[in-house]
C-alpha cells in the first residue's frame, strides 16, 4: 500500500534511540540486527545462526511449507527440538526463525557498521579537542593501519576526553540511526529512560 504521494507508508515503531545506536554500531557481515516494529526490540542474528536456522529446515517435511503459517511454526519448534542446536543457543535460532518469517513486514535489518564513517567521527572529533598535545596525538595515531585501536589508547589517558568521545561518537551513531529512519519511512516513537 502506498500514499498518494508514491511513497510507502510511514511506520511508527515504540523503541530507544540510543539502543538503536548501539545495534547500528555493533551490527556486522557476521551478526545482523533487526527492528522489530511491533515491540521495538532488536534481534541480533549471527551467520551460524541462519546457517544452522537451515540445517533445521531439512529437518522439516516437505509439505509443512504449504501448510498455514500456524502449522509452520508447530513445525518448526517440533524440529527444533529433535534438531538440539549445536553451535548456536536456541534462543538464537528462534529469533532468526522470526526475522525470517517477518522479514519486511514486521522486522527491518538495520545496516552494517560503516568503518569509513566510524572514521570520518575519529577525524571529526579531533577537530573538537582542545588540547594542542592531545590533539596532535590523535591525529597521528588516526593515521594508517590501527587507527581505531591507536585512537582508543590515546584516548586512554585522558578520561575526560574518553567520555566526551563517546557521547561525540553515540550522537553521530544517532544521526545516522535517524536518516535510516527516515529513508526507510518509520516515524520512531521515542521510549522514556
Amino acid at each position: 500500500m502506498e500514499t498518494g504521494s508514491g511513497l510507502p507508508p510511514l511506520r511508527q515503531c515504540r523503541a530507544k534511540l540510543v539502543d538503536l545506536a548501539d545495534a547500528l554500531d555493533m551490527a556486522s557481515m557476521e551478526m545482523k540486527a533487526y527492528l522489530d516494529l511491533e515491540t521495538g526490540e532488536i534481534l541480533y542474528v549471527s551467520d551460524d545462526a541462519r546457517r544452522e536456522l537451515e540445517s533445521v529446515y531439512e529437518t522439516m517435511p516437505e509439505e509443512t511449507w504449504s501448510a498455514s503459517e500456524e502449522q509452520q511454526r508447530v513445525a518448526f519448534v517440533a524440529a527444533l527440538e529433535a534438531y538440539g542446536p549445536v553451535n548456536v543457543e536456541e534462543e538464537e535460532l528462534v529469533d532468526a526463525y522470526a526475522v525470517e518469517q517477518g522479514l519486511a513486514t514486521r522486522f527491518v535489518e538495520l545496516p552494517e557498521a560503516d568503518t569509513h564513517a566510524s572514521y570520518r567521527d575519529m577525524e571529526a572529533f579531533v577537530d573538537t579537542v582542545t588540547t594542542p598535545r592531545l590533539q596532535r596525538r590523535l591525529d597521528t595515531a588516526i593515521r594508517g593501519r590501527g587507527a581505531f585501536r591507536r585512537f582508543k589508547d590515546e584516548l586512554f589517558s585522558d578520561p575526560a576526553e574518553r567520555e566526551r568521545w563517546f557521547a561525540f561518537k553515540q550522537e553521530r551513531l544517532s544521526d545516522r540511526i535517524r536518516e535510516w529512519l527516515a529513508d526507510e519511512r518509520i516515524e520512531l516513537i521515542e521510549e522514556a529512560g
